[in-house]
């Protein structure tokens, strides 16, 4: 699974149109965590929309919150900024909040 994130559309499928990009950024975030964790089959993610932003709230087992959090928070605070440098590309805004 390859993310392209800095092109609104894929190239074209054959038939001269072109393709949307089929990936979100919760499909982002749950890509990079299932990477991070020992039981990834626990990761889930889901979008809430609010009035201003998207909220991805994300659940992982309660064994790999230290591996999602990192020391003194550094992971989950890099997964926030890539997260936000890719959706502000998308012209959104959103937040990431780990749920037990």
């Amino acid at each position: 699974m390859v993310f392209n994130l800095f092109k609104r559309e894929k190239q074209s499928n054959g038939e001269g149109k072109p393709e949307p990009a089929a990936n979100s950024i919760a499909d982002l975030l749950k890509f990079i965590v299932v990477r991070l964790v020992d039981n990834p089959d626990d990761v889930d993610v889901s979008e809430v929309e609010g009035e201003r932003n998207t909220i991805l709230e994300l659940k992982v087992n309660d064994e790999d919150m230290g591996k999602v959090i990192g020391k003194k928070g550094r992971i989950i605070k890099s997964l926030r900024i890539v997260l936000r440098a890719a959706a502000i590309h998308e012209g959104k805004s959103i937040s990431i909040e780990l749920v037990n």
